[in-house]
């Protein structure tokens, strides 16, 4: 899965961000040849202004700046004298390797900074950099001037290095939010097609064996009334599931009536549902959506792969937090399901920190699902 692109990597540069790229460029370059043009040597201002390049084109192709940033560095190593306003630029050069997203281009930038280091401290050690006269330089310079281009390079990238890991942290934690919502999502789009779908097939069929029978024109139209009325809700559940997401709207809230006008579609189903109770569910608030969800989608198991012969028994305990425990009759004759709503019921009691246990004991199926209070 492709992650989520927070901070515009993989976006085309934006005309505000080159202008100000090349602004600070231009900038930098101006300053760094007034504080260099003293020495007269042709060569320490070309590699100036090629360090200024290398600036400019950080964003747009940090292949060619660390060609230009390299270039820059050995016309001063040529030119016996160090150019070092311009220098100060290879912490920016850094900077870009160490907050690089590719571990590659990371790595690459380690191995600059200490080649760096030991590059100038061999062209001071050989007096190729510095006063000729310097050739047997000391050691002290020797080291002093490693620990200046590890400064410099070593101390850009680590700058570097401590925002990459800020921002991965920060894409981690949202990429882990997306996951749940589309987990959670999945799961509230199974329950209400499959709940639908189970009670519309069950008074279907219900109503088709009952045309047969002495009453099967007001077993039929009690069925089609379910049929109509399941419809309904459904539609106004996928209604307040579409206003959640497309306008951040609060889940509505779910009562009593809710509750009961599941039971009853259950039981006009076929059902025998016999509910035990205790204690008061919330009029509103997440924990009793998913309360909702998870009796909903275990009844529908239920209808679509229990026994009817037998009754479901149902345990609901509001008295500190939520406990619900189903128990169903399997049907021997039972396809199997594909285990979505199954997973999307362990998946929703996850996120809110709760406790999940389904499985089939000898031939009774029994579900026991417990959720925390939330918190304030």
């Amino acid at each position: 899965m492709v992650e989520p692109d927070l901070w515009g990597d993989r976006a085309r540069l934006r005309p505000g961000q080159l202008v100000f790229d090349l602004t600070l460029a231009v900038l930098f370059t101006l300053v760094a040849l007034v504080s260099t043009i003293a020495q007269h040597d042709g060569l320490v201002l070309v590699a100036t202004v090629t360090m200024g390049i290398a600036l400019a084109v950080r964003r747009v192709a940090w292949p060619l700046m660390v060609l230009l940033a390299a270039a820059a560095g050995l016309l001063q190593v040529v030119a016996g004298q160090l150019a070092l306003p311009a220098d100060a630029g290879y912490a920016l050069v850094f900077f870009v390797l160490g907050a690089h997203a590719d571990a590659r281009v990371r790595r690459l930038g380690v191995a600059g900074a200490l080649g760096s280091a030991v590059v100038l401290a061999v062209a001071v050690r050989t007096g190729a950099v510095g006063d000729t006269a310097a050739s047997g330089a000391t050691a002290y310079a020797v080291v002093a001037a490693a620990a200046l281009a590890l400064l410099v390079s070593g101390g850009g990238w680590t700058a570097g290095y401590v925002r990459w890991q800020g921002r991965s942290r920060i894409t981690a934690q949202v990429q882990a939010g997306l996951e749940a919502e589309r987990a959670r999502l999945a799961a509230d789009m199974h329950d209400l097609v499959a709940h639908t779908w189970a009670v519309v097939a069950a008074q279907a069929d219900g109503a088709r064996y009952a045309l047969g029978g002495p009453q099967g024109g007001q077993r039929a139209a009690e069925a089609l009334e379910v049929i109509a009325d399941t419809a309904r809700g459904s539609i106004s559940d996928l209604r307040d599931l579409l206003a959640e997401l497309r306008y951040q709207q609060p889940a509505t809230p779910l009562g009593r009536a809710t509750r009961d006008a599941l039971v009853a579609r259950l039981r006009a189903s076929g059902m025998d549902l016999r509910v035990a109770e205790w204690g008061a569910p919330p009029a509103s608030g997440a924990l009793a959506v998913a309360a909702h969800r998870l009796l909903s989608e275990s009844l529908t198991n239920a209808l679509k792969h229990g026994d009817l012969a037998h009754p479901v028994e149902v345990e609901e305990d509001w008295r500190a937090g939520y406990r619900l425990v189903v128990r169903n009759r399997l049907h021997r004759s039972s396809a199997a399901g594909t285990g979505h709503g199954v997973a999307g019921m362990r998946e929703r009691v996850r996120l809110v920190g709760g406790r999940f246990q389904a499985g089939a004991e000898g031939d009774t199926w029994t579900l026991h699902a417990v959720l925390p209070e939330p918190a304030p």
